[in-house]
């Protein structure tokens, strides 16, 4: 797993197995494509290996970018309970702040359940598992690697949560995987 830091939210990537192309996890923020590559670079990523995206969940900070994704050709996908209305939601926001957003072609957005993710990306050749984990939002996912790490977006740490049973929920099922290292969208890594 590689990922790096820009605007207070870490991106992550899986290479394939296979070749060397790379699932996205994550997409970042509105117009920032040029930084979003600048910081791919550092850590030895050509955006052009780019062949896939998911996001932990749709806000602007997580799925900004999905609209410029699907313009260079990265197949983006919607899991789970993803849906348009998150996107136009989403989309609603970010044109209030960003005049020069590249909107979602929605028609080009992949629709896929869970059980049909995990069926795609393994097919692809990219190792690991996506989980409901709806405790930060109803569409919050995560991905759980071959190793055992799991990529959680904003999910609530464990310690802080106070009487919300989803975020606990989604805890459990990440403990009943086996996970050892945490790897949150907006604080340091962390080990269970």
């Amino acid at each position: 797993m590689y990922y790096f830091r820009y605007h207070n939210t870490n991106c992550f990537f899986i290479k394939n197995r296979n070749n060397d192309t790379y699932l996205a996890i994550d997409a970042g923020w509105p117009c920032t494509l040029r930084e979003y590559q600048r910081a791919l670079k550092s850590i030895g990523i050509a955006f052009n290996k780019i062949s896939a995206c998911i996001v932990t969940h749709l806000h602007m900070d997580h799925a900004g970018l999905l609209g410029e994704f699907l313009e260079h050709g990265i197949e983006c996908f919607l899991v789970g309970m993803q849906s348009d209305k998150e996107i136009d939601e989403m989309e609603r926001i970010i044109k209030k702040n960003y005049e020069n957003y590249r909107a979602i072609d929605k028609s080009k957005m992949k629709r896929a359940s869970i059980e049909r993710i995990n069926e795609i990306l393994e097919k692809e050749g990219f190792s690991g598992e996506v989980i409901i984990t709806n405790g930060h939002s109803p569409d919050s996912i995560s991905y759980i690697t071959e190793g055992k790490e799991a990529i959680i977006g904003d999910l609530t740490p464990l310690a802080q949560i106070m009487d919300d049973k989803k975020s606990e929920e989604s805890w459990a099922i990440i403990e009943r995987k086996h996970v050892k290292k945490i790897y949150p969208s907006h604080a340091s890594v962390f080990e269970i």
